[in-house]
């Protein structure tokens, strides 16, 4: 792809992101500019280093203006994790210190996992409600005897109840 088809792409899927999936896609942008910084670390170069670890310190700091604005308790724990991180990555930037930049990767990682697995949660459970409500309005099958009843899965005489006719039948 090139440049502007890149751009291009980024910007629609910006435009089209629940709030969640941004802040995912900045942690992400994060994570990337402090791994470039790494790399640079460990290859002694801390000129090479430093513009992606202003690029992190941007994007960590969005992080920040970004949950600063609610005062319930999620938003202020974060807004503490995200200024300790903020705070190694200036520290890495300025002292050239690449434990400090692994403590923020650290704990970017971890943030990175947590987002993660909330939108795959919120998504299962997005599409199961979804499926829930498009089940609901499917009309009832119309047979020869009538509406087709669902068979009951489980042991139906279990719960007195429900008759024991409407268990599982092998009666075609």
């Amino acid at each position: 792809m090139n440049s502007s088809a890149n751009r291009d792409y980024l910007e629609q899927r910006v435009k089209t992101a629940s709030s969640a999936q941004l802040h995912l896609m900045l942690i992400d942008g994060a994570i990337r500019f402090a791994d470039q910084a790494d790399k640079a670390f460990e290859a002694n170069d801390a000129d090479a280093a430093a513009h992606p670890l202003k690029r992190a310190m941007d994007i960590v700091s969005e992080l920040l203006a970004g949950v600063k604005h609610s005062q319930d308790d999620i938003n202020e724990k974060l807004a503490s994790l995200y200024q300790f991180v903020f705070t190694r990555l200036t520290m890495a930037y300025v002292n050239t210190d690449r434990q400090k930049l692994g403590e923020s990767l650290q704990i970017l990682r971890f943030q990175q996992e947590t987002w993660r697995a909330a939108l795959e949660k919120a998504m299962a459970e997005q599409a199961e409600s979804e499926g829930k409500a498009a089940a609901a309005d499917t009309p009832i099958a119309e047979g020869p005897k009538g509406p087709h009843k669902p068979p009951v899965i489980g042991n139906p005489l279990a719960d007195a109840s429900l008759p024991a006719s409407d268990g599982l039948s092998l009666e075609a």
